[in-house]
């Protein structure tokens, strides 16, 4: 959905891109992320156009280009 960080309303969706470690225990930030005017995204968007401030599949993700629109509020650790 093109080329930025990623975020998904969905732990689940977010789960699959965990790794564990040697202890099995996983890591995943609950993060707080200004989205404002979304449009569809893909592949080939490198640069948000003017007038929007993230890329999405519709759905569950998003894809922000500024490091200001996302804070990290809680680490969570599971296993």
């Amino acid at each position: 959905y093109g080329r930025g960080v990623y975020f998904s309303r969905s732990a689940l969706e977010s789960h699959g891109y965990t790794k564990a470690n040697q202890s099995a225990e996983r890591h995943m930030f609950l993060t707080r992320v200004l989205v404002g005017n979304t449009m569809q995204g893909n592949s080939s968007v490198k640069y948000i156009p003017d007038g929007y401030h993230t890329t999405s599949n519709g759905k569950d993700i998003f894809v922000t280009y500024h490091d200001s629109q996302a804070y990290a509020a809680y680490l969570i650790v599971y296993k």
